[in-house]
């Protein structure tokens, strides 16, 4: 099983106790899967469809709990599903109006009388909006394993849906962002912890810790390699400055002959010439008295500085 498919199953376990949650859920359930047919004088088809058996047998149990409505569950699948298989829960066509009307989707102002966003007072509370958001990632979200990339989404099916949700995960301060995408008017997130807030809020908690798992691992593994190179690129410049400095001694050596150096120069030349690959703060302890890295480093920049002047034939003062 993908890592989305780990996180609807655990979403789709939380139980719901109040009859706000439970229309709340609902009614996001019907706008989000796009659920709501109209036949016609005011008659409608009422379904909820998933990929998920666990999603549907969820919707069949709040139906008959809070509104005494026995749905028919049906297997869906064929070339148009392209031989996936979904699961379909399919409200009485008796009780579609008693549900609509239950849930407030019905508005003769709206195009074919039913809402394309919820009433007001459908998601009036905390708890409200949460399960709505819960939902709509049921529905149609997706996220990604945090080995592949940080990125959660739910992919709404009409502009006003996806800009409702988006206000939603607002409230609880998720930096959320809209787009579309393929016809698909989408909300997402991409830092690492916006994601890890998003699944804590849905309730997806073991899924959440086993994202903050991945995310520790790859976060201290990038940091080991960061370092790693970056103590990598160090011993590199320290080796090509000092082959540098040793070519610029023996230079120095060959056209003006190392005693005619002032002593603390002459010392510093002997030094690193017999210390090639010593660190400076180590080469410092070489000489009497001890000189610090700083010290070392300007006397062997002196060195180099004379080494550049006698290959231009400038002047060099000592």
């Amino acid at each position: 099983m993908s890592f989305a498919s780990d996180v609807r199953g655990e979403l789709a376990r939380q139980s719901v106790t109040d009859a706000c949650c439970a229309r709340s859920e609902l009614t996001a359930a019907l706008l989000c899967a796009g659920g709501i047919a109209w036949r016609g004088r005011d008659r409608y088809a009422v379904t909820i469809t998933a990929g998920e058996a666990p999603t549907v047998r969820r919707y069949f149990g709040m139906l008959k709990q809070f509104y005494g409505i026995i749905g028919q569950i049906r297997t869906l699948s064929g070339d148009a599903l392209n031989n996936q298989t979904r699961y379909q829960l399919a409200v009485p066509e008796a009780e579609t109006a008693r549900l609509l009307a239950a849930l407030d989707l019905l508005d003769k102002r709206a195009l074919f009388g039913v809402r394309s966003v919820p009433a007001e007072e459908t998601v009036r509370f905390a708890c409200c909006k949460k399960a709505f958001a819960r939902v709509a990632f049921l529905m149609c979200g997706a996220v990604n394993h945090p080995d592949r990339g940080y990125h959660i989404e739910i992919a709404a099916p009409t502009e006003a849906l996806a800009y409702y949700i988006g206000d939603q995960l607002k409230y609880f301060g998720l930096n959320v962002k809209n787009t579309c995408r393929k016809s698909k008017f989408v909300v997402y997130l991409k830092r690492a912890e916006d994601i890890s807030d998003m699944l804590s809020l849905l309730g997806a908690s073991s899924a959440m810790l086993a994202f903050e798992n991945v995310r520790v691992k790859k976060e201290v593994s990038n940091r080991v390699n960061r370092q790693l190179n970056c103590d990598s690129s160090n011993i590199n410049r320290a080796v090509s400055a000092a082959e540098a400095q040793i070519r610029a001694i023996r230079y120095i050596d060959a056209e003006l002959g190392l005693d005619k150096l002032p002593k603390p120069l002459r010392e510093m030349a002997f030094a690193r010439a017999n210390n090639p690959e010593m660190p400076l703060a180590e080469l410092g302890e070489q000489l009497e008295p001890v000189l610090g890295k700083s010290g070392v480093s300007a006397r062997l920049r002196r060195l180099t500085d004379i080494a550049d002047k006698l290959r231009s034939g400038e002047e060099i003062k000592l």
